[in-house]
This record gives C-alpha cells, sequence and structure tokens, in this order.
C-alpha cells in the first residue's frame, strides 16, 4: 500500500491532499502515526527516530524492487515488439539501430515495403542520411527502384531536397540521368521542388539539363511551372535553352509561367529573352495562356513587353474570347483599353460575349455590352446568338439581363425557347414564355420547343408549352408528332403524359414509313411498347414497306419487345376460346412455356414468308421464336 502511494506521489497522479491522507495512513499501520506535533515539528525522541528509520528503510527497498520489476517487464516488452517488428518498419521509423541489429541477424537489405518500395528509397525520401549510409555500407543497390520500377533513390532524394543524401549516393555511383517511368530525371524532381543545392550538385555531377519527360517538359520547364526564378537561372546558366519547347504540346518555360501566374519568372525569362509569340499546339501564346487564368499583372506585362493583344492570323482564339469564357473581367477590361477587338471570332465563331453568355458570366456580359459589343451578333453556320446559348445553358439571369438589354428573343436556326426546352430548363422556359417567346416556332426541319421537349423526355417543360398553347399533334420533318419522338427515345413518363393529353396513338408519319408504335419497337423500348398496346396501339398495321411490328423489333434484335408482340394477343384470346379446340392430352409438360398465336391472325403480325413466321402446329396455333437470341427480319 505505501509503494502504490509512493509510486503515484513520484508519478505525480495524486494531488497533494490525497498524498497527505496516503502517507499519513501508511505511517498510522506502521505504528508511526504519531510523528509529529500539531505545529508540524518532528519529535527528537531517539527511539521514535529509530523506529522511522527503520520503516523508510524497508519502503526505499520496496520501492526499489518494484521499478526493477517494472523495468524487467517494460524490456521484455521491447523485446517483444522488436521480435514483430520488420526492417521495413523499422527504417520507415528512421531506427538506426535497430536496423543496424536486424541486419546483422540475418535480414535482407533487399526487402520492399508493402507498398513496393526499396528501403534505401524509404530512407531517402524521408532525409534519412545515416540510415541511408547504413543501408549502402550492407551494399543495397544504389539503383534500386523497389517492386514499382519507378524511381532511384537519388531521384526521391533530390525530389525531398536532401542535398547530403544526394550527393552520398551520387558518390555511391548513382546515375544523375536515370529516368522514372514518366520521364523524370533527379534534376526534374530538384528542379521542381525548387531544391537549388541539389540542382547545383546534379549539374557538377553530369545530369543533363535538355532532357525531356512524357509531358516534353525540360528541368527548365518544370521550375518555369513552379516559378522558381533561382533554379530557372541556374539551368539557363548551365546551358539549358530558354525557347525550347516539347514536341507534342508545345509549351515553352514562358507559356508555362504565364499559365500559373507566375509573375516574376515571366518577368526573369521575359529579360532573358524568351519569345513570348511562341505558340502552343492549340496555337497559343503567353498572352493567351495568362488570359485563360485571369493573370492580370501577368498580360499587363507582356502587354507592355509587345505582346500582341488581337488574333494572330494562324491562332483559333483571341486573348479576349479567353478572358470572356473564364470570366475574368478584370483581365478583359485591361485587353480591351489595350485595344482588343470586340467582335473577333473563334474557331467556333464566337465572339467574346457569346462565350461569357454561354458560360453564364453575368458581370463579363456586362462589361461587353458597356463596350458596344453587339448583342444580336449570330455565328455563320448556326446562327447562334449570346442568347441563345445562355438559355441553351440554363442561364436565366444572363437570358434576362441580355432580354433587357435589346437581345432578339427569336433569333437563331433553333431560338432561345428551343434550347431552354431542349435541355429541359423549366424556368427559363417560363420566363422566356413570359416574356412572348414564341412557341410555335419552327427550324428548318419543322421542330418546334415541344418536339424537342419530348424528344429529350422532359415531361415538366412539354407541359408548360402545351399551357402555352404548343400543338398536340404538330408534325415535324417527316410527319413525326411529339409523341412519335417520345416514343422513338422511350421516354415512358413522356408517352404517358402525352396519351392522357389526347394524343393519337396510332398516327403514322406522312409517307407511313413509321408508327409511334413501330418507332417505339424499333428502339426497343418494351415499357413504352406494352403502354401504347394498353392504350390501343394498332399491333397488326403494316407499313408503307410492308413491314410489321415483329419485324421492326426484330431489326434491332430486341427478342424481348418479340416475344411482348407475339404474346399479347393471346392475352385477349384466353377470354374467348371459341376457335380454339385444343388437344388437351398433347399439351404436355414440354409445350407448357409455349408462345402462340392463333393461325388465322398470323397474316395481321408476321408476314407469309417472313422467315420468323414460325411453324404451325397440329393444334392450330403457331409457335413463336421468341425464345431466339438473335431474330432478324
Amino acid at each position: 500500500m505505501f509503494l502504490a502511494a509512493f509510486t503515484a506521489v513520484v508519478n505525480g497522479s495524486i494531488s497533494s491532499s490525497c498524498r497527505h491522507i496516503a502517507v499519513k495512513h501508511k505511517r498510522d499501520c506502521l505504528g508511526i502515526g504519531k510523528l509529529s506535533t500539531p505545529d508540524g515539528k518532528v519529535l527528537t525522541d531517539p527511539d521514535v527516530l529509530k523506529k522511522l528509520t527503520s520503516s523508510v528503510s524497508c519502503a526505499l527497498d520496496e520501492a526499489a524492487a518494484a521499478l526493477h520489476r517494472m523495468k524487467a517487464e517494460q524490456q521484455g516488452q521491447l523485446s517483444s515488439e522488436e521480435g514483430t517488428r520488420s526492417l521495413a518498419e523499422a527504417c520507415s521509423d528512421g531506427d538506426v539501430p535497430a536496423v543496424k541489429k536486424m541486419l546483422q541477424e540475418g535480414s535482407s537489405v533487399h526487402e520492399t515495403t508493402e507498398e513496393g518500395e526499396s528501403l534505401l528509397s524509404l530512407a531517402c525520401s524521408a532525409g534519412y542520411y545515416e540510415l541511408a549510409q547504413v543501408l549502402l555500407v550492407m551494399k543495397a543497390n544504389v539503383e534500386d527502384r523497389g517492386i514499382k520500377g519507378d524511381c532511384t533513390p537519388l531521384m526521391e532524394a533530390s525530389s525531398g531536397g536532401f542535398v547530403d543524401i544526394a550527393k552520398l549516393l551520387i558518390t555511391h555511383g548513382a546515375d544523375v540521368n536515370a529516368q522514372s517511368s514518366a520521364g523524370n530525371t533527379p534534376l526534374h524532381y530538384a528542379a521542381c521542388g525548387g531544391f537549388e543545392d541539389v540542382v547545383i550538385v546534379l549539374i557538377e555531377s553530369g545530369a543533363n539539363v535538355e532532357v525531356h519527360n512524357e509531358n516534353g517538359h525540360t528541368p527548365l520547364m518544370e521550375a518555369a511551372s513552379a516559378g522558381h526564378v533561382g533554379v530557372a537561372k541556374i539551368l539557363l546558366d548551365a546551358g539549358a535553352g530558354i525557347n525550347t519547347h516539347s514536341n507534342e504540346f508545345k509549351e515553352s518555360a514562358l507559356t508555362l509561367a504565364c499559365y500559373k501566374g507566375h509573375l516574376e519568372m515571366v518577368r526573369f525569362l521575359l529579360e532573358a529573352g524568351a519569345d513570348q509569340e511562341h505558340k502552343t499546339d492549340e496555337m497559343h501564346t503567353a498572352l493567351m495562356e495568362a488570359s485563360m487564368d485571369g493573370h492580370v499583372e501577368v498580360a499587363k506585362l507582356l502587354l507592355d513587353s509587345g505582346a500582341q493583344v488581337n488574333m494572330p492570323a494562324d491562332s483559333f482564339e483571341s486573348p479576349l474570347t479567353l478572358a470572356a469564357c473564364g470570366g475574368h473581367v478584370e483581365l478583359a477590361n485591361l485587353l480591351i483599353e489595350r485595344g482588343a477587338n470586340l467582335e473577333e471570332v473563334n474557331d467556333e465563331g464566337y465572339t467574346p460575349l457569346m462565350e461569357a453568355a454561354r458560360e453564364g458570366h453575368e458581370e463579363m456580359v456586362a462589361l461587353l455590352l458597356a463596350h458596344g459589343a453587339d448583342i444580336n451578333a449570330q455565328t455563320e453556320e448556326t446562327q447562334e446568338t449570346a442568347l441563345t446559348l445562355a438559355c441553351c445553358g440554363g442561364f436565366l439571369e444572363v437570358a434576362d439581363f441580355l432580354i433587357k438589354a435589346g437581345a432578339d428573343i427569336e433569333l437563331g436556326c433553333s431560338t432561345p425557347l428551343m434550347e431552354a426546352a431542349q435541355e429541359g430548363h423549366l424556368d427559363l422556359v417560363s420566363y422566356l414564355l413570359t416574356n412572348e417567346a414564341n412557341v410555335h416556332a419552327q427550324t428548318a426541319t419543322g421542330d418546334t420547343a415541344l418536339t424537342y421537349a419530348c424528344e429529350n423526355g422532359h415531361t415538366d417543360v412539354a407541359e408548360v408549352l402545351l399551357g402555352a398553347g404548343a400543338k398536340l399533334e404538330h408534325e415535324s420533318e417527316g410527319g413525326r408528332t411529339p409523341l412519335m419522338k417520345a416514343a422513338r427515345a422511350g421516354h415512358l413518363c413522356t408517352v404517358k403524359f402525352l396519351i392522357n393529353k389526347g394524343a393519337n396513338v396510332n398516327r403514322q408519319t406522312s409517307t407511313n414509313d413509321h408508327t409511334v408504335l413501330s418507332l417505339a419497337c424499333a428502339g426497343g423500348h418494351i415499357e413504352v411498347v406494352e403502354l401504347l398496346l394498353n392504350s390501343g396501339a394498332d399491333l397488326t398495321h403494316r407499313l408503307k414497306d410492308g413491314s410489321t411490328m415483329i419485324i421492326e423489333a426484330a431489326k434491332g434484335g430486341h427478342t424481348a419487345v418479340v416475344s411482348l408482340l407475339l404474346d399479347f394477343p393471346n392475352r385477349f384470346l384466353h377470354s374467348t376460346p371459341e376457335f380454339v379446340q385444343p388437344n388437351q392430352q398433347q399439351h404436355d409438360a414440354n409445350h407448357a412455356t409455349e408462345h402462340r398465336v392463333p393461325v388465322h391472325g398470323l397474316g395481321n403480325i408476321v408476314p407469309p414468308n417472313d422467315p420468323d413466321s414460325g411453324t404451325v402446329n397440329t393444334s392450330g396455333y403457331v409457335q413463336s421464336h421468341s425464345g431466339r437470341e438473335n431474330v432478324e427480319a
């Protein structure tokens, strides 16, 4: 008990009041509870002092023995842990003594981690210099890439900026120009990380400054992309080409720095002679790269250095269209102030205003209109406008701004209402109708907002359009109605809605090349087919080429639809069997699952000479081929 109190006091795990009570209790148990006067002074009686000394001595001996036992238990636990600890775990912890011990006891220096990393790479990536020394002394392979086979230990050290380890590895023969699976060298990693001292060591050891990785980047490009000016200077002094570019993407150090917005790097490269009119594979100049991500100060520096503000003759974009697309208002304003052409179009035929509207950048739209952009400019091929693009994207606020600023609500091969309906933007459709958009407007192929909505399954939009007066039976090119469009696309909810609104399920196209049902069959939409049949669609109708519903389904290999069509008449025959005389004795279990259709009705479903017409049996039924996997008309 005294030992417990003593240990608690030593560990500071109990309060002073608890400590006092524990000690007092122990003194009472030992018969020395009255060693002190009320004022705290210890009695000087020799017998009492002798008794006290003996008791304290025993207590101390007991405490020492307990501490010895605790230490032995801890050592045993540590020994047990060391017994189960792997060499890789010891390396991961940087435990050099443990690693030495394990290697001396026979563990292999060529082991790998669970992730397949070599022990030397692990030590180098963590910056464990002494551990790396031990592993190398124990004959670790200085080029060991582990099971993954990617980075060498020198690459790991370079990536982490551990210059002393890099020197150690090079001293042991590490290849300074080895490449990873991505084509990176130790110099790429050091340059990307901005580790100037490592870069210097590598270059002094013979590193190639012009090696391209799989992205086509040299170490200088990596440094430029990361904004490490000091590293860039070292590389240029070592002979790196300032205008070297990647083979595939044709990026240069300057275009990469501009894209990332590294102002000081851009300034350094320009002063060092970088070509600011060099173009990437997308034909982007340095100014375009800066404009794309909205780097105002970089763009200003480039313009001050003579960059061309408008689109070069062989490019596909202008700095302003890129800035407008990204919604970079401040940069766009700078370009306009420097003379950017507001109506210059890109390879899609879009002006800066169209790009801004297409991406929903209301503030950019306002800026461009304030500077005189043509609100009703159209593309050449499809006559798209800023408003049609905004409506296609569902940007209600931008559409509202454009309409209030005077945009024509009926311009375009597809009107703004058609674009909104096609994409299912219900709020925008309602807004346009409120602003008197023409619900009956048609494209060159006769499509309307309603046909677009139905074709794309936007039932809620179709309901609003019908409420605004859209024609339920309007025929687009070829005589296809909204119901036909929905059926061909397989939009069950839309088909059901249109039928409930009174759409004719037996409408034919103008040339009788299709009906609502034949279109659903051709598309393989079994639920739509069943709904149409249950709604009175004519299963026996023949198209102008003599084709039937079954043939239309079979052409597309829709066997489930074929089965439904063959079985559908039987749903009604079971209740009126007077023309059938089945032989119950011949109807055994082997025929229980056969689909059967009455012979006299067969000609209305499958042409007499059709190869899939089936085989007539003696009971007056035809056995269908609905079980075939590949049905062909």
